[in-house]
């Protein structure tokens, strides 16, 4: 609807004026009493028209008047709009008609599960990077909210009609990995570990730093270990091996649990040697110089008035950036990818700028479809985490934790007891982290995201659970749609706020995958569970008289149920018939 209306303002605008405008501002106004949408074209057509806003505005209210806005549903001709108005100080206001809201419940029961969708993506290829943990430690809930945005804005364009690519990248080259290997080789070797292995293996990291701070001795041996692994020692190598296969197979626990899926996987030490040609094209063109040192160095500041970045080290070893330019090309070589996320939290904000920037000096095409998600950490209520001094809460302990409270809940209230657990567990963990903007910080707090009333996902799963129960007390179904007239059905105020945030839906999904925000989504699925519970407190709908005015009812009903489970679909939380 918003984006029917936004194209009839441009047609009256050129119509009346003769100005073409490539896109004009449709909103919904706070205020109801305004109408359900309003834009204010007739102010930003100021100096481009010899006429007050308010003439403005009342000619091109006339003219979109004239236009014959409507849409058929079972062959009956439905108005879009009860009445299209002008207000000071030049703003257009549009309410729509009681029939046209009538009909949504038509609209979404036609295809309940693809309500919302589009075809706006027209495959077109995204590719998305998103989790990218080292391998020397479990996830904690900071690799969770990655997980959480990542998989959600998977979701979301692939609703859109995208083909999508979830990517996982792993840092499995390093210092870091040899910390826990050393750890483990000299005080550990053979230990049989009754924990999941990637926990293992995060203690032996925690270990490392420990020990450190007692035994200089130790960096040396590390940084030996470093160099046997980069040459190859076989020992070295298949020790190595041991240590991130162990957080591999931990970790796909974790990814269940979380129900996070990808694609693809990269891994560093498969680009470690590689970059070189992009080095050499790096210098060729000017772009990066030898030091005195001996290593490649990019020069951004003086043109950019960013720093530089080292491309290649001075004992000819790649870095990250190098990597990750050699990784994006050999991506779109293979994908032909039209974007290229990067979810990753905002302390690298400055690293992809230069990453960015090399690539596109260095001439690259698909340079200027690499994209950087930035979001803000999660912390704990007594500070920031740190995995090297063991202040971390993991996410496997945290979904544990919310089971177990989610059980305590729901014990003896359904026959699913396990299942229903770990889907409302699952529910509040993605909720807590997927309802507030990616830029904002969070401070992880149980009591915020299990509770089941208020912004939290237990709440709209309930919710949702509540719509499924009424429907299954009426025996409803959905083919009886066709077997009611609408006509004679007269709207309660708050069936038409129920509505009125209904159809808003398949906006609200566009919207999201524009701004990359799937807290709109979150908000949105609030939004409608607060009005149905408001609707269903003062409705009656199982003991209505009227057969027509009940069907409907059980429609506008099923059709919440049908939007809620979609958009928790999209912050990847499933939902259950029975709470």
């Amino acid at each position: 609807m918003k984006k029917v209306l936004e194209q009839k303002v441009v047609e009256a605008v050129q119509n009346v004026y003769g100005v073409v405008l490539d896109e004009v501002l449709v909103e919904h106004p706070d205020n109801s009493k305004y109408g359900d949408f309003s834009t204010n074209v007739s102010l930003t057509l100021k100096g481009k028209v010899d006429q007050s806003p308010m003439e403005i505005a009342k000619k091109l209210c006339y003219e979109l008047q004239s236009f014959d806005l409507y849409k058929y549903v079972e062959h009956k001709k439905i108005k879009y709009f009860e009445s299209i108005d002008f207000v000071s100080p030049g703003f257009i206001n549009f309410k729509l008609s009681q029939d046209w809201l009538k009909s949504v419940p038509f609209d979404i029961s036609s295809n309940p599960h693809s309500y919302g969708s589009s075809k706006i993506g027209d495959k077109k290829t995204v590719l998305l990077e998103y989790s990218q943990p080292n391998p020397n430690k479990p996830l904690h809930i900071g690799h969770s909210r990655n997980n959480f945005l990542g998989s959600s804005l998977a979701n979301i364009f692939d609703f859109l009609g995208y083909n999508v690519i979830r990517a996982n990248y792993m840092n499995d080259w390093g210092i870091h990995i040899c910390k826990s290997m050393l750890m483990y080789k000299k005080y550990h070797f053979g230990e049989i570990f009754n924990m999941k292995p990637d926990h293992f293996v995060g203690r032996l990291y925690t270990e490392y730093g420990r020990r450190e701070i007692n035994d200089p001795n130790l960096k040396e041996e590390v940084g030996e270990m470093f160099r046997k692994l980069e040459l190859g020692d076989a020992e070295t190598v298949d020790l190595w091996k041991k240590i991130t296969h162990w957080v591999y197979e931990g970790w796909k626990e974790t990814y269940d649990n979380e129900g996070v899926i990808f694609d693809i996987w990269f891994y560093q030490n498969e680009y470690r040697k590689s970059g070189k040609d992009v080095v050499n094209k790096a210098v060729t063109d000017g772009i990066a110089e030898k030091d005195s040192s001996g290593a490649i160095i990019a020069k951004l500041k003086d043109k950019y008035g960013i720093p530089d970045k080292v491309l290649l080290r001075a004992d000819g070893t790649s870095v990250y950036a190098t990597q990750d330019i050699q990784l994006a090309k050999d991506g779109y070589d293979k994908y032909k990818f039209d974007k290229r996320f990067y979810i990753v939290d905002y302390r690298q904000n400055d690293y992809f700028k230069q990453v960015f920037l090399i690539a596109k000096a260095l001439g690259y095409s698909w340079a200027d479809r690499l994209y950087h998600i930035s979001y803000g950490t999660v912390e704990l209520p007594e500070g920031k985490m740190s995995s090297r001094e063991g202040l971390v809460v993991n996410a496997d302990e945290v979904f544990t934790k919310l089971v177990e409270f989610e059980k305590d809940e729901i014990k003896g209230k359904v026959d699913n007891f396990e299942d229903t657990a770990r889907k409302v567990a699952l529910a509040a963990y993605r909720f807590g982290m997927l309802k507030v903007s990616p830029k904002q910080n969070i401070v992880f707090d149980y009591d915020k995201v299990t509770k089941y009333e208020g912004n939290t996902g237990p709440y709209l799963m309930y919710t949702h659970s509540r719509a499924s129960s009424v429907l299954g007390k009426a025996g409803f179904m959905e083919d009886l749609i066709g077997d009611y007239s609408s006509e004679d059905v007269s709207l309660e105020s708050s069936e038409k706020d129920l509505l009125r945030v209904v159809y808003k839906f398949p906006e609200v999904v566009e919207e999201a995958g524009e701004h990359l925000a799937p807290n709109l989504i979150a908000n949105f699925a609030l939004e409608l569970a607060q009005t149905f519970n408001t609707f269903y407190g003062n409705v009656s709908i199982l003991s209505t008289a009227d057969r027509n005015q009940k069907l409907f009812r059980l429609h506008l009903v099923s059709s919440v149920a049908h939007v809620i489970e979609n958009a928790l679909n999209l912050l990847g939380i499933q939902t259950v018939s029975k709470m």
